[in-house]
């Protein structure tokens, strides 16, 4: 979406304030499937970029989610993160991804999913956008030096809790982002 598109999408928001909670959620679902951030890729092979290579859509984008979130017309998916078994070895991680404690966009992993950093408690979090379906793979290093894979399954658009505590560095092998082709 273009900045000016953005810019005149959080006014909407605010007037949506007062309305019942089965018309925000409507209102919030449609915006779900129309937002994406431009010069990106439908592709999975697309390479990851940082949010900063498209910080002012990056910044609109993630006030919006944040609007959505503060006036309840979004709600975060928790608990969908499974945890498999943690790993010795060092595999051959394609992307290493720093963040930093700044809420918001961080990384764009195409037009249509991103990796966001909350507000309120600086977790890490999947967007997604689009009606995609798919799945995100990636690993955390643990304090023993042991990787610990971390997967989440999604269908349909929304943000997707992906850690409960703020993280350092996640890391991600060369097919981390799944989109089922239908």
């Amino acid at each position: 979406m273009a900045a000016l598109d953005l810019t005149h999408l959080t006014d909407n928001i605010k007037k949506t304030k007062n309305w019942s909670i089965h018309r925000k959620k409507m209102y919030a679902m449609g915006l779900m499937h129309e937002l994406y951030i431009t010069d990106g890729s439908l592709d999975a092979e697309h390479s990851i970029i940082p949010a900063s290579d498209r910080l002012l859509t990056a910044q609109l984008v993630s006030e919006v989610l944040d609007q959505l979130i503060e006036y309840d017309e979004i709600t975060i998916f928790e608990e969908m993160v499974e945890k498999s078994e943690s790993i010795n070895a060092k595999l051959q991680f394609s992307h290493i991804l720093t963040f930093n404690d700044e809420a918001g966009i961080q990384y764009i992993l195409n037009s249509n999913s991103w990796l966001k950093i909350l507000n309120d408690s600086k977790d890490l979090a999947l967007v997604i956008t689009g009606n995609l379906v798919g799945n995100f793979t990636f690993f955390i290093e643990k304090s023993n030096g042991v990787f610990e894979k971390k997967c989440i399954t999604f269908s349909k658009n929304g943000i997707y809790r992906l850690t409960h505590a703020p993280v350092g560095q996640i890391y991600l092998t060369t097919n981390a982002l799944k989109i089922d082709k239908n």
